[in-house]
């Protein structure tokens, strides 16, 4: 049941984050825009209230893992698998660009997670 506990953690803390990149895509207002205007347009959105909402979920999936699993273990597979898991979002829902070496940088972290989660 931990196991299910940190996938869900690590599904939720990815929506987060994606849905805060998708929030600060919406507006772009004007520089002259007075700020308090320019950050609740972002902050009262939809996508960046839901993801906070997520964020939230993602500590309490995580916290229950954390009751049975060592955080020396669920701790690095966490946001080890969730840095893989948003970098390819961000190739497919952002159109980013990764770089060979950081092609190669997600390899490692992702062998690095295989390697840690086989000695729990």
């Amino acid at each position: 049941m931990s196991t299910f506990f940190l996938v869900t953690a690590l599904l939720f803390n990815a929506l987060a984050n994606i849905l805060m990149k998708y929030a600060s895509t919406l507006t772009t207002p004007a520089l002259n825009t007075p700020l308090l205007q320019r950050l609740t347009g972002m902050y009262l959105s939809w996508p960046f209230l839901i993801g906070l909402f997520a964020f939230g979920l993602n500590l309490v999936f995580y916290t229950q893992a954390l009751k049975t699993l060592p955080i020396s273990i669920a701790y690095p597979v966490m946001t080890g698998a969730g840095f893989v898991f948003i970098a390819v979002s961000g190739i497919y829902l952002f159109s980013e660009k990764l770089q060979p070496a950081q092609m190669i940088g997600i390899g490692l972290v992702f062998a690095g997670i295989l390697m840690i989660s086989h000695t729990a």
